[in-house]
């Protein structure tokens, strides 16, 4: 699979348990604090908070 086509597949956003499990924490609250702290950007959706895929995975680069 060449990274155009891998790069298509990702997500622009997920929900914020998505998020807690890309990153490994088992609680949710870790994800809204981080959000709070600016170090993931997310918008809120009616009820859900959408969690941008790209903020993720800057996170895990550092």
């Amino acid at each position: 699979m060449s990274t155009s086509t891998a790069a298509s597949l990702m997500p622009v956003s997920v929900k914020i348990p998505e998020a807690a499990r890309l990153l490994g924490f088992h609680d949710s609250k870790t994800i809204y604090r981080l959000i709070r702290a600016g170090k993931l950007k997310a918008r809120k959706v009616g009820r859900n908070y959408l969690v941008s895929y790209k903020s993720i995975v800057k996170l895990i680069e550092g």
